[in-house]
């Protein structure tokens, strides 16, 4: 039997009723080696015998001050409802300083945990009689151990509860506690609000406007624009999509002065910058309102490519041309490519239905390249839908077809005669066939 074991052997006497918690202290004091005290949960640890042959009879041996009282703790815990302590669990009892004045002050206040579990939880998350107190006097009463340790892991003390009280922020719960910790709303942050004017805000109010950093400052310069009435949630929006006022005052200076919150949350929300209006306007595109510059902003349409596209003549086009110009990939560049080919009469429409189909300038350079110089966007077009391409051309003149024309194409495309095709007839008809032999 070793020292551990005699200890087990203690702890079951005092459940089993057989000894009192003071004549367990004894016990426990009398295993004790003075000249060695290793430590309680030493393997080296091997306790003398003879003490436990009679424990009826103990004496009591010198007080050592340094080790904790066993049995007061048991006797603690027994009144608290826990019969079974092994071992094992008072070394972790002590591993967590719980002690016995602690678990009576804490039932004194009405709070009985459940278990050992709790009762270490408390300790783990240091919730000290005092803390208890100060939140009872709060009147938050009736917590449970897993409400307390909430609680203080949020770093809600009866300090924050009672400064928040002073601004008649009153009756809250547990849950609205910790949502109004967690997000930095401070009694100094709602007195602010207040003198803004917004003085009967809910938790979800000032977790709104928390979050969104709505300051004292921010709420009065917005008044010195003239948004003077707005309520929490214009202002969270504002502030939501990062419309300062230092962005209206610009908006202003461009000539923007019959707004609104949904206008300027609109502006906002799609990134509309006052560099981007002042730069369209340099353009010549002044008279452009709130939903002009959002389509264009949408679209990718930037003073950029409306400068390039008015050095290539197009210099009075609208927001709806300019976005379908952008929607459909026509690029200033894929205009100059076209125009260099000779292609000078192309409107902006004719650019559309060429990318629409996916023509690209080198697929016409290609065609006309092999003798196809005539061609118009429906040309093009044709080709597209048929699937011909220029290797089919370019395959087609390699076995003698050189002059077709736009119809013939089509037809020998939609007919599947291909110069693979051509060349197998060739190989059994001669070298004459025609066209329309070929066709038929």
């Amino acid at each position: 039997m070793n020292g551990q074991k005699e200890r087990l052997m203690v702890l079951d006497m005092i459940a089993e009723g057989k000894i009192s918690a003071e004549e367990a202290e004894q016990l426990f004091k009398a295993m004790e080696v003075p000249e060695a005290e290793p430590a309680l949960d030493s393997p080296e640890f091997v306790p003398p015998l003879s003490h436990l042959s009679h424990p009826g009879s103990l004496s009591t041996p010198p007080s050592i001050s340094a080790r904790p009282s066993y049995g007061d703790l048991i006797a603690a815990l027994k009144e608290a409802g826990i019969d079974q302590v092994t071992l094992s669990d008072m070394q972790e009892l002590q591993a967590h300083k719980l002690t016995a004045e602690y678990v009576r002050e804490i039932r004194a206040l009405g709070l009985e945990p459940d278990g050992l579990g709790e009762w270490i939880n408390l300790r783990i998350h240091d919730i000290t009689p005092r803390y208890v107190r100060d939140l009872r006097e709060m009147g938050i009463t009736d917590l449970e151990v897993d409400e307390l340790t909430e609680l203080r892991d949020h770093s809600v003390s009866a300090k924050y509860i009672s400064s928040l009280r002073e601004m008649g922020v009153k009756d809250l719960d547990v849950d609205e506690l910790i949502e109004l910790s967690d997000h930095d709303v401070s009694a100094k942050y709602i007195a602010e609000l207040r003198q803004a004017g917004f003085k009967n805000l809910d938790v979800d109010e000032l977790i709104e406007l928390s979050d969104h950093d709505v300051s004292l400052k921010y709420v009065v310069e917005l008044r010195e624009q003239g948004l003077k009435d707005l309520d929490v949630d214009e202002i969270v929006e504002l502030s939501s999509h990062d419309v300062s006022p230092k962005y209206i005052v610009e908006l202003k200076k461009l000539g923007f002065k019959d707004f609104d919150v949904d206008d300027l949350v609109q502006l906002g929300s799609h990134g509309v910058s006052t560099k981007f209006i002042a730069e369209l306007n340099s353009l010549g595109l002044k008279d452009l309102d709130i939903d002009d510059l959002v389509e264009l902003e949408n679209h990718g349409v930037s003073p950029e490519f409306i400068g390039e596209m008015q050095r290539l003549g197009f210099k009075d086009l609208d927001v709806d041309e300019l976005v379908e110009l952008a929607n459909h990939d026509v690029s200033p560049q894929f205009i100059a490519e076209l125009r260099a080919m000779g292609f000078n009469d192309f409107d902006t429409e004719d650019f559309i239905e060429l990318r629409n189909h996916d023509i690209t300038a080198n697929f016409i350079k290609s065609m006309r390249e092999l003798g196809l110089k005539d061609l118009d966007v429906d040309d093009f077009v044709e080709f597209r839908k048929h699937n011909i391409t220029p290797r089919f051309v370019r395959e087609l003149r390699e076995i003698g077809f050189k002059d077709l024309e736009v119809e013939e194409l089509v037809e020998l495309a939609d007919r599947h005669v291909t110069p693979r095709f051509i060349r197998e007839m060739r190989e059994q008809y001669g070298e004459s066939l025609s066209l329309s032999q070929l066709l038929e």
